[in-house]
C-alpha cells in the first residue's frame, strides 16, 4: 500500500484557531511587532516564539502516517 509522504515545503502551517487567513495574517503581524498591544497575549497562547520559515518534516510525516485510510 501507498502512503502519502510529504516531501517539501515552503512556509510552517498556521497554529490551530488561528481564525483562517485573515487570523493568521493578523497572528504574524502581531507576533513580529514587540510593541503591538496584543503581542505578549498571542506568543503565551501559542506557547512561545513563532517562526513562519521553519518547518518540521519529520514531524509532519509522522502525523500524516497517523492518518487511517
Amino acid at each position: 500500500m501507498h502512503r502519502p509522504l510529504c516531501l517539501e515545503v515552503q512556509y510552517a502551517w498556521p497554529p490551530e484557531d488561528v481564525g483562517g487567513v485573515p487570523g493568521y495574517a493578523d497572528f504574524l503581524e502581531t507576533i513580529t511587532d514587540p510593541t503591538h498591544e496584543e503581542h505578549e497575549h498571542f506568543l503565551e497562547w501559542w506557547g512561545g516564539s513563532f517562526d513562519p520559515a521553519v518547518f518540521d518534516l519529520v514531524l509532519a510525516n509522522e502525523r500524516i502516517s497517523e492518518v487511517k485510510f
